[in-house]
This record gives structure tokens, sequence and C-alpha cells, in this order.
């Protein structure tokens, strides 16, 4: 529902309210039939503390995504030369198919162990596959099996969103804009073992003892602040442009929302050395366009992108456990790569990767009228023209296994032109 309010020449107002739900499926076995089912409504005490088993064997769907908006624009003169702006609103977002796929299947109630050696069994040789194993040994119960589950008060990610701007014309066709956003998410997904050691691993002995107990949750956070100040001109048919620069802060306690197979902490009971700079932070970003008209009827279009390098984890340095880490001060390899000798835990992403990225496209356009017959335009484009390496550098080193989007490192796309036709009739 939306609706739009415009009392006087000065204010307009827009406001709404949007509901959604996610409705996920059950998991695939019987929930009471799961490995794990002993343990629901369950409640631990050990040395380190008292855990209640996290999940009751759903997945839990939200149907509490109630996202109000609000617009509000200020004329203060009524001539269209000023504007303040403020818009605010809820958002929720929707997780991803991938996150499920694991708590549908791997409930260690889909699986037996079978174990066999020549010790135990006596064949030499071994025979051929399938028959690896003789038909006399009974299938036993899967041993310590690792598992996944959802949090029972799991919640799809919410954010806050605000924006506070002011546009205002400073010359015949120039605007000039100045605005702050702050965007603040709760309930972020969280992949994280509830049965580490760490915890006395609660499950992790008796009849039913569990191995590592994947709990899907949304315990994580992040925080955004972004300043923006930009410029435009876009009446004059010869020369248009546009350019914005952002200087933003960008925070979060986990930037893992889609691998389900990876722990990025570093340990389970220190979550607060994971809340720094989010994995996606970049200091500072530019972006410009430029449009201009050329004698003998020449378009020439420009586009300029300019980012900050991303963080990266700071590496302790090797330890007892650890001796291949990378020297101190260097970018640590993996999250154990944090821990030091004396067993602090460094803070994530205290360094910044070598991938500034900066890249200036230029097109030459020229078109040419044939009457009845249309349009024909001559076209030459080059891209990254000062040839810029713009290092691809993923968040998570595994390529084959990385879900961030990122599917190659290295150096980025080199130096390109292309020409074409592009006939319009």
């Amino acid at each position: 529902m939306q609706d739009s309010w415009k009392p006087d020449p000065r204010w307009t107002i827009d406001y709404g309210l949007r509901w959604e739900a996610q409705i996920q499926p059950s998991i695939l076995s019987p929930k009471d039939s799961t490995y794990y089912a002993v343990y629901y409504d369950s409640t631990v005490t050990n040395g380190t503390g008292t855990y209640t088993f996290p999940s009751d064997g759903t997945i839990p769907s939200d149907k509490k995504m109630i996202q109000p908006r609000l617009g509000i624009a200020y004329d203060p003169h009524g001539d269209g030369r000023q504007v303040f702006r403020l818009n605010a609103g809820l958002y929720y977002a929707r997780i991803p198919g991938l996150n499920l796929a694991s708590t549908r299947s791997t409930d260690g109630y889909r699986g037996i162990t079978q174990f066999g050696s020549s010790g135990t069994v006596g064949f030499l040789p071994p025979p051929s596959f399938p028959n690896l194993l003789p038909s006399t040994i009974a299938p036993a119960a899967v041993v310590f099996p690792s598992v996944f589950v959802f949090d029972k008060n799991f919640r799809n990610p919410r954010t806050l969103n605000a924006t506070l701007a002011w546009e205002r014309q400073v010359g015949p066709d120039l605007g000039l804009l100045f605005s702050y956003t702050h965007a603040s998410t709760d309930f972020l997904t969280r992949f994280i073992d509830r049965n580490a050691a760490v915890f006395g691993s609660p499950w992790g002995s008796g009849p039913k003892a569990l191995g590592t107990l994947t709990v899907v949750e949304s315990s994580a956070k992040s925080r955004y602040n972004g300043f923006t100040i930009g410029l435009r001109r876009v009446l004059d048919p010869k020369f248009q442009f546009q350019v914005n620069y952002t200087l933003s802060f960008d925070k979060s306690s986990d930037d893992n929302e889609r691998d389900p197979f990876t722990f990025r902490y570093v340990q389970a009971d220190s979550l607060q050395r994971e809340y720094n700079w989010s994995d996606r932070d970049q200091r500072h970003r530019v972006n410009a366009w430029a449009l201009i008209q050329l004698p003998a009827g020449i378009y020439m279009n420009n586009r300029v992108s300019y980012y900050s390098a991303q963080p990266i984890s700071e590496s302790c340095g090797p330890r007892p456990g650890n001796l291949f880490a990378p020297p101190a001060g260097q970018r640590a390899s993996g999250p154990a790569d944090r821990i030091c000798a004396d067993g602090h835990i460094l803070q994530r992403n205290t360094l910044r990767k070598d991938n500034a990225y900066f890249s200036w496209d230029l097109r030459l356009s020229r078109p040419f009228n044939l009457g009845r017959q249309g349009q024909v335009e001559a076209i030459i484009e080059v891209f990254n023209l000062t040839g810029s390496d713009n290092f691809r550098d993923p968040s998570y080193g595994n390529l084959v296994f990385n879900f961030d989007g990122t599917i190659r490192s290295g150096l980025g796309d080199p130096r390109q032109l292309q020409a074409g036709l592009r006939w319009v009739f």
C-alpha cells in the first residue's frame, strides 16, 4: 500500500507499507526421526556454561516482515531551485535457497556407518566394487554425525535505512547534491558450530553424540554510514555530465551469508573479534560520466569509476600448532592465522588488499542519416583506457567453492577496443 500527499507546492510526502513472508519448506525427514530429535527442548550445563539445543527440527518461516516507508521532499521557496529530502524505511531480505539445502538433508538420519578391514573381516585381496564389504556385516548407526540445523528463532535479515539529502541549483544548468545515508542491518545470517570444543561440546557425548552442529542463525549485524557529494549538468545537449564522490564506513560482524560449508570466524566464543570493517568496505568511491558533442557530429561518451581497496585480515605469525601461518603483519591465509602465540585473537579485517579499482571507458560515435532507410551509427569503444591492473582479490581464496560471486583472481580486464555499426530503421 502506498500513497502520496502534497499539502502545498513546497511539501511532498510519500508513505507506504509493505508486507512479505518467506515460507520455508520442511526438512526431508520426519522431524521426530532425525538423529538429533532426542535433543529438542533440552538444556545442557557443563564447565563452560548452560546451553539450550538451538533447533526444534524445523526451518522457521519469517511472516513478520512488515516494512513501513516514508519519503519527504521540502522545497523552501516552491520554485524548484532547491529541495531537502528525507527517506526512511525498513527492508527485509530473502535468504538464498542454498542455505536450506544441508539442513533439509544432512540430519544424521539418512546415513549408515559400515567398517571393515583385513583385521576384522579377513578379506585379502580386497573385493572389487561394489562388493567392498561382505553382506554379513550389518549396517550400524551413524557414529558422531555432523548435522545442520536452523535456529528455532531464525529471522530474515532486516535493514533500517535512512537518507537525508540536499539538492540545489547553483547555475543555469548545474545541480549540487549533498547526502548522508545510514543503514543498520540486524538478523544477518551466520553459520556457527554450537557443539564446538570451546562450549564443552554439549552434545558431543552419550548414545546420540553429535560431531559438528552447524547452526544457521541470525545473530550477525552490519552498520553502514556514507556521505555523498555530487555535481551534475544534464540539460545542455552539447555537454552533459554527472560526478559523485562517496566517503563510506561499512562494518559488520559476519559477511558470509551464502557459504554454509565454511566457518569464517576464528573462535565460536569470541565473536566480538569479528566485528570490524566489512569485506565489502571501500572508503572512497567515485563515479562520473560525461557526454560531449564534438565538431563534425561526433559524440564522445566518457565513464570513469574509482573504488579504493577492501580490507583483509592480518596474520599473527607462526605459533605451535600453526607453524605454516604467514609472518606477523602479513595477510592471514585463514581464520586460524589470527590466533597469536599468547592466545589473543586479532580483530578481523585490519589490513587492506591491493585491489583498488580504476577504469576509464571511452566511446566515440557518429550517426549518419540514410533518409527513409533510417540511421547508421559508427561506434568505437575503448574499455580501461589507461590499462589499469585492477587486481581481483576475492574475500575467500578458494575460487572453486567461492559463494561471493567471484570466479577468478589476479589481473582484471585489460585495455580492450571494439568497433561496430548500429542501424536504426
